[in-house]
């Protein structure tokens, strides 16, 4: 039984204790009784939003959940509330499941005592595995705007029906898939919002990517919802109408809550710069001796830009890693990719799709920067067969590691956030301007002295991708 079964089966039972504790048509009838509005101040919201070329954020309270365990055990949901709506947040999010996310419906009930005496007020979602009419009922006595419906614990038909139960009562509607299977589903269905989940509710795997796969000829609101840890992740979801965002958030509690702000959310905020990966640092000193957004220790047996044996030793000291220290892997068998990670505890690999295959991207826990070397047109056939599953591509030249250029032409629209690498140097970072979606560089040659790591260089090609603005995230779609 995968996670999300064990969680609908436990669902069930806390629903019949539910019908033992309280009288339906009671609950019904109260909320009938309080006001609502004509329009769900949720769509009113994300259509003011997109009017104004603003992304929509919802930020989520939530203790704990199965893939990280405790999170923020004893967070106070006040103050991490008020440093919500303080920020900016267009809606928070709360959870009200207790044994898996250590939520419960007096949480609800505190948040909208909380949010009620604000100026502007943020909505606020109920978030938990709803099944049946009566959490709707219990959701809006306990103040909730919204509720989340969740396609893959629930059958088209029983879908539309919650969904109208809730916007019966004035409630706005989140409706969740995962993956292309789900969205078909009831892709049929009225319903204006889709939640594209990039965290998979079965195995708790994240690819960040899946929200822009999903979203493509969608005419509806898009929320990516799931996995963003930081403004570097951020720039990977960057297409969509909103953003539903809880670990990361809580997981920085007490900083959030001392930050003087006024823009949500300062956490995730990048001021539209290109990213920058530097790849192939193989000595201690050039972890720390200047800052790129991605630092890239490569592990393939071909590469003359392994890492020293003093940077190994300092590795396998490490009990964690930045999230964006990146293993890089090109030509290794799975059984290396795999006893690497194993020694190693990076939370993000690149692989290239000429070695890997779909299968070896969903069994692995860590982020997937996904390569390509394109040498014709054709190479870039095979970005569709992983597009649902890692996080972010790089686009590569066919010789990687060569430091020659692209030498295809690679579409100015091509659709998904991606890195461009091969032969970039400070000398021809303005290549990216080219791509709609391009988010960045990857360079490794190009930060090379004598064939050695040279921190000025990485400094250099820092300070100019900082200086080289994108077009606003919320205009990507």
């Amino acid at each position: 039984m995968n996670i999300l079964s064990k969680i609908v089966a436990v669902k069930k039972q806390e629903i019949e204790s539910l019908y033992r504790q309280y009288n339906v048509a009671d609950l019904q009838a109260q909320c009938v009784q309080k006001p609502r509005p004509s329009t769900p101040l949720f769509y009113v919201s994300l259509a003011e939003a997109r009017q104004r070329g603003d992304a929509f954020f919802i930020s989520e309270f939530k203790r704990k959940s199965p893939s990280e365990g405790w999170i923020n055990q004893h967070a106070d949901l006040p103050a991490q509330l008020r440093a919500y709506a303080k920020a900016g947040a267009g809606a928070i999010s709360v959870l009200t499941d207790t044994e898996f996310f250590g939520g419960t419906y007096s949480d609800l009930a505190l948040a909208a005592d909380t949010l009620g005496a604000l100026q502007p007020r943020p909505l606020l979602l109920q978030k938990d595995f709803v099944l049946d009419p009566i959490q709707i009922y219990l959701a809006r006595l306990h103040g909730a705007d919204m509720i989340l419906l969740i396609a893959a614990i629930l059958e088209p038909s029983d879908l539309q029906s919650l969904k109208n139960t809730a916007e019966s009562l004035g409630m706005g509607v989140l409706v969740e898939v995962h993956d292309q299977e789900e969205l078909e589903k009831i892709d049929q269905l009225d319903f204006p919002v889709l939640g594209v989940n990039n965290r998979d509710l079965k195995t708790f795997r994240t690819s960040l990517n899946r929200v822009n796969v999903l979203k493509q000829q969608q005419k509806r609101y898009i929320i990516s919802e799931s996995g963003v840890r930081d403004a570097i992740d951020f720039q990977l979801v960057g297409g969509a109408d909103g953003f539903l965002i809880g670990t990361g958030l809580m997981r920085r509690s007490k900083a959030l809550q001392n930050e003087e702000h006024d823009t949500f959310p300062a956490f995730f905020q990048t001021g539209g710069k290109y990213l920058f990966k530097a790849c192939g640092i193989r000595t201690p000193d050039m972890l720390t001796a200047a800052e790129p957004d991605w630092i890239g220790i490569n592990f393939s047996p071909l590469s003359k830009r392994r890492p020293e044996p003093a940077l190994l030793e300092k590795l396998r000291d490490m009990q964690q890693f930045p999230p964006h220290w990146t293993a890089v892997f090109y030509k290794n068998t799975e059984t290396e990719i795999r006893e690497t990670l194993q020694t190693f505890p990076f939370q993000t690999i690149q692989l290239y799709a000429g070695d890997a295959t779909p299968e070896l991207v969903r069994s692995l826990k860590q982020r997937v920067l996904l390569a390509i070397a394109v040498r014709t047109p054709d190479d870039l056939a095979q970005v569709e067969d992983f597009a649902a599953d890692v996080d972010c591509f790089i686009l590569d030249g066919a010789v990687p590691g060569s430091g020659q250029s692209i030498e295809t032409a690679i579409p100015a629209d091509f659709p998904y956030p991606f890195l461009l690498a091969g032969g970039m140097h400070s000398g021809n970072l303005d290549r990216v301007l080219a791509f709609i979606h391009c988010i960045g560089v990857d360079v490794a040659s190009g930060i090379e002295t004598d064939g050695q790591v040279d921190a000025g260089k990485i400094r250099e090609i820092g300070t100019r991708m900082e200086c080289m603005k994108r077009n606003e995230i919320a205009n990507f779609n």
